[in-house]
C-alpha cells in the first residue's frame, strides 16, 4: 500500500469554535456566498451564530485576513476581498476551491501551474531518489493498477503516486510544493467525475513516469510527467488558453 496521503499543513486548528468559524466562513467566501466588497456580518452576529466568544470571532478574522479573504478596516468592518487578492497557493484557499467544485477557467490555471511545477519534479526525483522513495513511487503505481476498477480507491493512489514524486526530489521545499499539487489533483477529481485523466491513459502515463526515474532518466521524466498533466488538461472542460 502507499503511504497515506497526508493533508497539507493547516495554519489553524481544525476543531473548536475558532476552527469552525474560520472554515465555514471561508468556504462561504470562496463558495460565491459573500461577494467581493460584501460586509461579513458583525461579530455580535458572529457569535451568536457560532456560539463563540468575541475573541475567537477576532482570531478567525485574522486568519482570514492572513489568507488575503477578508480586510478590516475601522468605521467600514470586514469586507471580502477580489479573487485577485486571495492567497491562492494557501493549502486551505485551495482545498476550500477544490470543495466548493473550481470553475473551468480555475482548473485550467491549476493545470498551468502543475507544467511549471511537477515536470521539474519528476526530473530532479529521477537524479535523486533514493531506494526507499523508489520504492514508495512503485508501491503507488502498483496499487494504482489494482484499484483499477475503483475510481475513489484509484484517484487517492494517483494523490500518493504524485506525492512520492515530489517526496524523491531530495528538496523539502519542493516537497512543500507537492502538497499544494495533492489539492488541485483533488480539485480535478471533484470537477470531472471519475478522476481528471481515463484510467487507461493514466496507467501508462505514470508507468512512463515511473520508468524513467527508476532509470535514472532525467529528461524522459520531465517530458513524462509534461504528458501525464497534458492528458489531464484534454479532459477538462474547454476554456479559452492553450496548452501548457
Amino acid at each position: 500500500m502507499p503511504e497515506a496521503i497526508s493533508e497539507p499543513r493547516r495554519s489553524y486548528p481544525r476543531h473548536g469554535v475558532h476552527g469552525r468559524l474560520v472554515e465555514a466562513i471561508g468556504r462561504l467566501i470562496i463558495g460565491g456566498g459573500l461577494a467581493a466588497g460584501a460586509v461579513l456580518p458583525r461579530e455580535v452576529e458572529l457569535m451568536d451564530e457560532f456560539g463563540s466568544s468575541r475573541a475567537a470571532v477576532r482570531e478567525a478574522v485574522k486568519v482570514l485576513a492572513a489568507k488575503g479573504l477578508v480586510e478590516t478596516r475601522q468605521r467600514r468592518g470586514m469586507r471580502i476581498r477580489a479573487l485577485e487578492e486571495w492567497n491562492l497557493l494557501d493549502p486551505d484557499v485551495l482545498a476550500w476551491c477544490a470543495a466548493s467544485g473550481p470553475a473551468p477557467l480555475l482548473m485550467a490555471q491549476m493545470v498551468e501551474l502543475r507544467c511549471l511545477i511537477e515536470p521539474r519534479a519528476a526530473r530532479l526525483a529521477a537524479g535523486r531518489r533514493t531506494a526507499a522513495e523508489l520504492e514508495a513511487l512503485e508501491a503507488a503505481h502498483a496499487q494504482m493498477v489494482a484499484t483499477f476498477a475503483d475510481a475513489v480507491a484509484y484517484n487517492l493512489a494517483d494523490l500518493a503516486f504524485h506525492r512520492a514524486v515530489f517526496r524523491a526530489c531530495g528538496n523539502p521545499f519542493v516537497d512543500r510544493l507537492g502538497a499544494i499539487v495533492a489539492v488541485v489533483l483533488e480539485g480535478g477529481f471533484r470537477l470531472r467525475d471519475g478522476g481528471m485523466v481515463p484510467i487507461e491513459a493514466g496507467l501508462v502515463a505514470h508507468g512512463r513516469v515511473l520508468a524513467a526515474i527508476r532509470d535514472g532518466e532525467a529528461a524522459a521524466a520531465e517530458a513524462a510527467m509534461l504528458a501525464v498533466i497534458e492528458v489531464a488538461r484534454r479532459e477538462l472542460p474547454p476554456v479559452d488558453g492553450g496548452p501548457c
